[in-house]
Parts: structure tokens; sequence; C-alpha cells
């Protein structure tokens, strides 16, 4: 979903590198997007935050709206934002922070390869956003489930799969999205600190979790 036909043109061709059978659809407004979702579920959806307004200025309303609605009706579907301006999804922190699909957040100012993996990272499920939106992402009561297993359970990725009855990918998912909201993934690698063992030190540092 993107105003620039260029653009989108671009993002499929790029799209074609990671898959090259896949089938892109490149549509210039939010509206259109909607409609293109009405008629089927996507693997992946890209959408560019701003778009032209009548008075020819850009708005990062109608982007913003359109990814509520996909919120709101559409609560599993991967999403790429490729935006010049990721600043702008602070407002929807609270929705992001409990979507269930696959979210992530490019700048148009990264490389391609910035791009491909963003691509890759949501059509796995996973949750990617840059670091300024990481520090305001808030857990859900899932994530709280999540850390109580992790850590007061000591619970390997199979077993709380087994324990939420869901696949191992979607709870290693689970995981992954703890690393991001609790800022993990930027630990220095020098420190040699386990993940897992760094989410449940962060995590009783804040008072997140008692054990």
């Amino acid at each position: 979903m993107e105003d620039h036909p260029e653009v989108g043109q671009n993002n499929c061709e790029f799209l074609r590198i990671m898959s090259p059978q896949c089938s892109c659809i490149s549509v210039d407004t939010p509206q259109k997007g909607v409609e293109q979702l009405r008629q089927g579920i996507p693997d992946l959806v890209v959408v560019d935050l701003q778009f032209g307004t009548v008075g020819g200025e850009q708005s990062a309303k109608p982007g913003l709206e359109l990814l509520k609605q996909i919120f709101e009706y559409y609560p599993t579907v991967n999403i790429l934002v490729y935006t010049s301006e990721p600043t702008f999804l602070r407002q929807l922190i609270p929705q992001i922070s409990k979507y269930q699909g696959g979210f992530a957040v490019v700048n148009k100012m990264e490389r391609r390869s910035a791009f491909l993996e963003g691509a890759r990272c949501a059509i796995e499920g996973q949750l990617k956003v840059h670091r300024e939106l990481m520090k305001e992402m808030q857990l859900s009561q899932q994530d709280l489930e999540i850390l109580d297993l992790l850590c007061n359970h000591a619970l390997t990725d199979r077993a709380i799969a087994e324990r939420m009855h869901v696949s191992l990918k979607t709870a290693q998912n689970y995981v992954q999205r703890l690393k991001v909201k609790l800022d993990i993934e930027h630990l220095d690698d020098g420190q040699n600190v386990n993940p897992r063992v760094a989410i449940c030190m962060t995590a009783m540092g804040r008072k997140l979790v008692v054990c």
C-alpha cells in the first residue's frame, strides 16, 4: 500500500527476490488496500504511513487509520510498515503491543537489505520495531504468562508450546517478542548473558515477575 508507483513497484521486485513465485499487488490508497484485504488475506501487507492529500501534502493520518482497521478486523495478518517517519507509530503503541500477527517497521532511509529482513521477520510472525519505540512497548497479559512460565517454571520453548497448546514456532515467537519489548536484543554481546536469563533478570528488575 504505497502512493508512489515507483516505490510500490520496487517493493514488489524486492519481495520477489525473497520469494520468486510470490504474487504482489500494489495499491495507492488505504481504501483500495482495505478492499483488497476483503478479497483475501495475503502472507504480508506492506504499508506506508504517509499518503498524499487533496492539497498535495503528505499526511500520516490515512496510514494510521488503515493500521487501526487492520488491527481490529485482521488481527493476525503479517505487516511490514515501510516509512520514512516511523515515529508516527508512537500513538499506536498499545495496539502494536497486543498485536497477534507479525509486525516489522523499516525506515525508508535504510538499505533495501533492511526491507527484506523486515519482510522476513513479519512473515515469520516476529515483532521488529525501532529501538526508540521499544521502550514504550507494553506487555500484554499473554506476555506476563510467558514470563511466568519462562522465569518461575524454567520451561523450554517446547514445553511452553505444549502448555499453551500452540506450535513450537509460535512459542519461539512469543519469547522473541519479549526480547523486543524488554530491549534484550540490544544487550552488549560481550556480556555473554543467555537471552532467557537476561529476559528474567530484566523482568525481575522491573518487578514483572517475582521469583
